[in-house]
């Protein structure tokens, strides 16, 4: 068979059988005809399950390309679609796919330049499709009013397990509103909203959140402007709260008085699940060492970190193991079983 060509100059070779994973990050080279030549050549494609076209510059209409292939095919679960810049064109394709796609679980769509005009597609898919299980919206423009759709639409899904929102413009009333649909969802387990500007009014209604909300387990609201009270109304959420294990918190001007009030928190819930807090690195008063120790007994598998292990570089999703990862081989990464 002679490779696919569709008027681009590097050839897509067709794909053996044995293909695994397609990978093919960070090249530059999905110019609109290359976008084109490979979503034919996936069209009908059953043996990849991977797809890996991060830091590609497809933009909205390669980004189309791709979406209409996913449209058809049956196999692939796991897309990577990061640092593409697809704009609204590309968030408009997105969804369009997602309202139609069955099999894609794990879907990264961080560094997008998604803005609050493409939050309402985004919306749209997230309210609709209950398939996607991990979600990666960080590193986008995503502002107030994002927030406000997508908090409506996370409220009403019925399938994202993780999702990961850092490193956008979210400040009070856009995560007040995130948080709010948090406390109306039953499926999620991993949020991570750090880095954006919660500030107190969201971590208040991220307490409220954790009330209500009996599912979720891992929760990063690192570097988001909390103070003292914002500590002090999330922890109040804390003390009802049994299926939260993973509370980050690294980076918020909380003090010790904020720190203090989450770990009381801790101390007065006899049904807590917390195994790991992370609090902010800050030097420890009396009381708060104090209140450590006395914590630890109370609570012995629980690890305690000051300022965590803050990882600044992003990850592609598709390192995320819901499948055994395949060998890959050569430049065109084809992989072995």
């Amino acid at each position: 068979m002679p490779p696919i060509t569709s008027g681009c100059s590097n050839p897509i070779q067709p794909f053996p059988e044995h293909l695994y994973r397609w990978s093919s990050p960070h090249q530059g080279l999905f110019l609109l005809q290359g976008a084109k030549a490979l979503a034919l050549s996936l069209m009908a494609n059953t043996s990849v399950i991977s797809l890996d076209l991060g830091d590609n510059w497809l933009l909205g209409e390669g980004t189309a390309a791709i979406a209409e292939m996913l449209k058809e095919n049956c196999s692939i679960s796991a897309v990577d679609l990061s640092d593409n810049k697809m704009g609204i064109e590309g968030a408009k394709a997105i969804s369009a796919m997602l309202l139609q796609n069955t099999t894609v679980q794990v879907l990264g769509l961080s560094g997008n330049e998604f803005d609050d005009h493409a939050a309402k597609y985004l919306a749209d898919a997230i309210t609709a499709n209950s398939k996607v299980e991990v979600l990666d919206l960080s590193y986008n423009k995503l502002g107030d009013k994002a927030g406000e759709v997508l908090g409506a639409a996370i409220a009403e899904n019925i399938g994202l397990k993780e999702l990961k929102i850092s490193w956008n413009h979210f400040r009070s009333e856009g995560g007040a509103a995130l948080a709010k649909g948090v406390g109306a969802n039953v499926f999620l387990k991993v949020l991570d909203v750090s880095y954006n500007g919660f500030g107190n009014s969201g971590a208040a209604a991220l307490g409220e959140a954790l009330r209500a909300n009996n599912v979720l387990e891992e929760l990063n609201v690192s570097n988001n402007r909390i103070s003292v009270e914002g500590a002090l109304r999330l922890a109040a959420g804390l003390r009802a709260n049994k299926t939260l294990k993973i509370l980050k918190m690294s980076r918020n001007p909380m003090q010790n008085k904020g720190c203090c009030g989450i770990l009381k928190a801790l101390q007065a819930n006899s049904g807590t699940g917390m195994e790991i807090l992370d609090l902010p690195d800050i030097a420890w008063s009396k009381e708060l060492a104090e209140l450590c120790e006395a914590v630890q007994r109370l609570l012995p598998n629980l690890h305690l970190r000051r300022g965590g292990s803050m990882k600044l570089q992003r990850k592609s999703l598709l390192a995320v193991e819901l499948w055994p990862q395949p060998k890959v081989l050569g430049n065109s990464h084809n992989a072995v079983p």
